[in-house]
């Protein structure tokens, strides 16, 4: 089995040159009414994409319903189980998906329907600028088609559409809408500063080799679109963490919330593809002791002069983050610059045994 954190979404390391176009992959899996069962996979040509299968499809989500999980919780119409877009980043490479309800032949509602795009080179602003509507497309064509080819086929030139579109990208210059924050009090500020210095801080810059799990957390939306509220996300986890750790994250369509999975996801974390607020409260609604640093870098975010509302810097630096992460965001050079290093060790690594 791969090292989530060495190989996944790390092993596209040729992709990374300054000179080299962006590279896609575009996959499908799940319930399909064209198939009697689980549909067989379209396009997982990448390891990034048959590891992260497995672990949003074939442990995270079997897991929950396999272990009545899912069942504790109140109940949702067949319809409305699935409605989820997933945004998995790390310096250099990303995936953005969409989950919406299906069933396969027989009629069984309990999976959904899931397309994949897995992304080499180009920045999560851009990403989102111009992918996420043709996948939406995509999506909802894959899932209306009534044969086994017409899926394929709708796949297949789904790429080439999601590939000509960033072919022809530039930077997001600048990446963050006007007015983009979450409304976000000191006290909810404080709070979400806690649990980043507490659970994650073996995800900092400064951290040695991280081992152990991952974290989940439930945070507050940005927008009520998931694409803005995806990219002010993304932004304020590139001022606090190490980019080189994969980042995932699950925005359903509607909701108040995004959940924030940092580093090796566990099947227990999927809880929140079905949980409401109620049963699975964000960060900011859980009172914590707060230390003084804590609160005086809320203080900044809360009543900064940026209207963005990012972080000027992270709870675990000294010197601002804002300006590199903005940077990491929009555009592809400091984009490839930063993946560079830790793809070429990953490489070399491999090319040892190690």
């Amino acid at each position: 089995m791969p090292d989530f954190l060495q190989d996944f979404l790390h092993q596209e390391i040729g992709s990374l040159r300054r000179d080299a176009p962006p590279r896609l992959h575009l996959a499908a899996f799940g319930k399909h009414p064209a198939w009697n069962d689980h549909m067989e996979d379209i396009g997982l040509d990448t390891l990034t994409l048959i590891e992260a299968k497995r672990y949003l499809y074939l442990e995270g989500i079997s897991g929950q319903i396999d272990t009545g999980a899912w069942d504790r919780l109140p109940p949702v119409s067949p319809a409305e189980t699935y409605n989820h877009w997933l945004l998995w980043h790390r310096t250099g490479e990303c995936l953005l998906g969409r989950l919406v309800s299906s069933s396969d032949g027989k009629g069984r509602t309990r999976y959904p329907f899931v397309v994949m795009a897995h992304i080499i080179g180009v920045p999560v602003a851009v990403v989102l600028r111009d992918c996420f509507s043709a996948l939406e497309t995509i999506t909802r064509a894959g899932r209306a088609a009534a044969t086994v080819a017409d899926t394929r086929h709708i796949i297949a030139q789904g790429r080439v559409t999601l590939a000509a579109a960033l072919a022809a990208s530039a930077d997001a210059i600048p990446p963050l809408p006007p007015g983009l924050r979450p409304e976000i009090d000191h006290t909810g500020w404080t709070r979400i500063l806690h649990v980043v210095e507490s659970q994650l801080h073996g995800f900092a810059p400064s951290a040695p080799p991280h081992t152990g799990p991952g974290c989940a957390l439930r945070l507050p939306a940005a927008s009520p679109l998931p694409a803005p509220d995806l990219l002010w996300w993304t932004a304020f986890w590139l001022t606090q963490l190490d980019a080189r750790f994969p980042v995932l994250h699950l925005a359903r369509e509607g909701a108040d919330w995004l959940d924030t999975i940092v580093g090796e996801p566990d099947s227990p974390h999927f809880l929140c593809l079905r949980a409401d607020r109620t049963a699975l409260p964000a960060v900011t609604d859980i009172p914590y002791a707060l230390a003084p640093h804590s609160d005086r870098l809320a203080t900044e975010i809360a009543n900064g002069a940026d209207a963005s509302g990012i972080p000027v810097r992270g709870i675990f630096h000294l010197t601002p983050t804002r300006d590199h992460a903005l940077a990491l965001l929009s555009r592809a050079a400091p984009l490839r610059e930063a993946a560079r290093p830790a793809g070429l060790l990953a490489g070399l690594r491999r090319l040892l045994g190690g």
